[in-house]
């Protein structure tokens, strides 16, 4: 009897150490559920800006086509409008109001941004600003709701250096053409040698190119001439250059944009602007 139940405990024994009591739980992480990954499609795309200020100078323009009595005095409505160009291609004033000084002391009206872009393969720039409330300073005013579209020709940091590497080629062209023929007026031109057979004092014409050929040069080099300032009409000066800036989209090596924009009410001119980048925040 003591040996059967001994037996009868084996199998309890075996059952202990089964196959199924050596299998391993299941790991904590995996019972935990996953959340959903944000979707980068919901998220919106980061805008950026570059601050420049923009200065208008409002006016009458020689030739154009404004009221009579618009400006007749010669008075001009000099605007300050700091600005940011973001990268949505939206103009925002960085301040809701502009203000200048009038007849009767210092004279604060809401502006409104609008849209900026740049056209003509990166040539030409054109932006909108509006103006809800009438704004007069003597005989110039502009009225309510007027949208003020402003025009410019820029140059990137590329742009210019290509010019600058053309306008050098040109005018290196021109010198040595020049050179050449300063040569060959010295050799005529020079001291004159003794001609034992003829008893006389002769030009030095060894090696001097024939009168076509020099015709040929002088031809050439008029044309070299004409292109080096052809080359350097296209050319900007400096001093007719904003500093370089930059604008969203466009390289960090420099943007620059030409003084004496037109500013246009629809399209009429109505005054000149300028702008500088803001550096100084």
């Amino acid at each position: 009897m003591k040996f059967m139940s001994i037996l009868a405990l084996v199998p309890l024994s075996a059952e202990a150490f089964s196959a199924g009591s050596l299998s391993m739980p299941t790991p904590r992480s995996s019972m935990v559920p996953r959340g959903d990954s944000p979707s980068t499609d919901s998220q919106a795309d980061a805008i950026t800006a570059n601050p420049w200020r923009l200065t208008l100078d409002i006016g009458r323009e020689p030739l154009a086509n404004m009221p009579f009595d618009w400006a007749r005095s010669g008075c001009r409505m000099p605007l300050v409008i700091p600005c940011d160009f973001q990268s949505d291609n939206k103009l925002i004033p960085r301040a809701e109001t502009v203000s200048f000084t009038g007849p009767n002391g210092a004279v604060v009206s809401p502006v409104r941004g609008g849209e900026w872009e740049v056209s003509n393969n990166d040539k030409e720039i054109k932006c909108e600003l509006t103006f809800p409330k009438k704004m007069e300073r003597r005989d110039v005013w502009i009225d309510a709701g007027t949208t003020l579209t402003l025009f410019g020709t820029v140059y990137t940091a590329e742009e210019l250096e290509r010019l600058n590497q053309e306008f050098y080629a040109a005018r290196e062209e021109a010198w040595e053409l020049g050179g050449e023929l300063n040569e060959i007026a010295d050799q005529i031109e020079g001291p004159k040698k003794w001609n034992e057979e003829k008893q006389v004092w002769e030009n030095r014409m060894d090696g001097v190119p024939s009168i076509f050929s020099q015709m040929q040069k002088r031809v050439q080099h008029m044309a070299a001439q004409a292109k080096q300032k052809q080359k350097a009409d296209q050319r900007p000066s400096l001093k007719d250059l904003s500093d370089g800036g930059t604008l969203p989209g466009f390289s960090e090596r420099g943007f620059f944009i030409q003084k004496q924009g037109l500013v246009k009410i629809g399209n009429v001119v109505a005054g000149r602007w300028y702008a500088e980048p803001i550096t100084n925040l």
